[in-house]
C-alpha cells in the first residue's frame, strides 16, 4: 500500500511540472500546452485530466497543431466550482482563452467531455473554428460502471498494480483494455487491434499515458463522479446552434456510448460529418482505421 500511496505521490508532482493554473474570470483553471500550430482546445473524457487530453490528441500535435488540454472542474488541479455542469465548463474555456488571449480554437470533446464542447461551440460561434467529438457522450447516458469497476479506478493501490502490468505486459493490457470498451470484436480481432497498438513505440507510449490518466485517483474522483452525475441528467445540448464545421466520429463496434448519439447529434448540426470508424471502440483514437478521421480533423484544424 505504501508503496502505491509513494507513486501516485511522485506521479502528482510529475504532473504539476507539466501545467499551469490559470486564474480566470470563472475561477481557477489547470492548462497544459503541447506543440506549435493552430490551437486546438481538448475537452478530456473521465476519468482522467490533462494527460489525458494530451495522450488521445497525440495525432494533432504531431502533425502541427497546438494542444490547449484544460484539467476539467473536479480533476487534477482544477476545482469542481470552476464549472460543475457542462454549460459552465464551456464558459470556463471562453474565459482561460480570454487569459491566453486566443481568440478562435478548433474544440475537440472526447466522451465525458462531449457535452461541455457542443456547449462551447453553441455558446461562442466567433470563437469555434471547428467542432470535433469522439465517442462522445451526447444522450442521457447511465455510466456502465458497477462496484467493482468503480473500486478499481479509486483505488491508488489497484491503479499502481495495473500500471505495472500495462508496463511489463502491454499487449495483454491493451486485449483487456478493449475487451472492456467494445461489443461485437471477435476474438481474432481484439487480438489484432491490440497487437497494432503494442508493435509501434509512439501508440504503445499514448496508450500507456492513456490508461495511467486515472492516477492519482484522489484528485480525479470529485470531477469523474460528477459527471456521472451530470450525464445521467443532462438537458438536451444545443445541436442546433452548432454553426462550426463538425466532424463526428465513432466506432462501429463502440462498446461503451450508443450509436444512437452520434447519429442524434449528427442529424440535429447542419451539415455534420458524421464518420464510422470500422472496428472502432471507445478508445477511437487508438481504434486502428481511425486515421481517415484525425485526417479530416487535420484540415479543419490547419483551415
Amino acid at each position: 500500500m505504501e508503496r502505491g500511496v509513494r507513486w501516485s505521490e511522485n506521479l502528482m508532482k510529475s504532473l504539476d511540472r507539466r501545467a499551469v493554473v490559470l486564474q480566470t474570470a470563472r475561477g481557477e483553471a489547470q492548462l497544459a500546452r503541447d506543440g506549435q500550430g493552430p490551437p486546438v482546445l481538448v475537452s478530456h473524457g473521465g476519468p482522467g485530466g490533462f494527460d489525458l487530453g494530451l495522450a488521445w490528441c497525440r495525432h494533432l500535435r504531431d502533425d502541427g497543431c497546438e494542444l490547449l488540454a484544460p484539467s476539467r472542474p473536479g480533476y487534477l488541479r482544477t476545482p469542481l466550482q470552476s464549472g460543475p455542469s457542462p454549460e459552465s465548463q464551456a464558459d470556463l474555456y471562453a474565459a482561460m482563452l480570454d487569459v491566453l488571449q486566443i481568440e478562435r480554437v478548433t474544440v475537440l470533446g472526447f466522451s465525458a467531455g462531449g457535452p461541455s464542447a457542443v456547449h462551447f461551440a453553441a455558446r461562442y460561434p466567433e470563437r469555434t473554428k471547428a467542432l470535433l467529438l469522439d465517442a462522445a457522450i451526447l444522450l442521457p447516458f447511465e455510466p456502465p460502471i458497477g462496484a467493482a469497476r468503480r473500486a478499481t479506478y479509486e483505488s491508488g493501490l489497484l491503479v499502481w498494480l495495473s500500471y505495472q502490468l500495462v508496463t511489463r505486459w502491454p499487449e495483454m493490457m491493451a486485449r483487456f483494455m478493449i475487451n472492456g470498451v467494445s461489443k461485437g470484436l471477435t476474438s481474432q480481432q481484439k487480438k489484432a487491434a491490440a497487437s497494432w497498438i503494442t508493435s509501434d513505440p509512439a501508440r504503445l507510449a499514448t496508450f500507456q499515458e492513456q490508461f495511467t490518466a486515472i492516477a492519482p485517483t484522489k484528485y480525479r474522483k470529485a470531477g469523474s463522479r460528477n459527471d456521472d452525475g451530470n450525464q445521467r441528467a443532462l438537458a438536451p445540448l444545443p445541436f442546433g446552434d452548432v454553426a462550426a464545421p463538425t466532424v463526428i466520429a465513432h466506432g462501429t463496434n463502440e462498446g461503451i456510448v450508443p450509436l444512437e448519439h452520434p447519429r442524434r447529434a449528427a442529424s440535429e448540426i447542419s451539415g455534420a460529418e458524421l464518420v464510422l470508424v470500422e472496428e472502432g471502440h471507445h478508445v477511437l483514437s487508438l481504434s486502428r482505421n481511425y486515421r481517415a478521421v484525425a485526417q479530416r480533423q487535420l484540415e479543419l484544424a490547419h483551415s
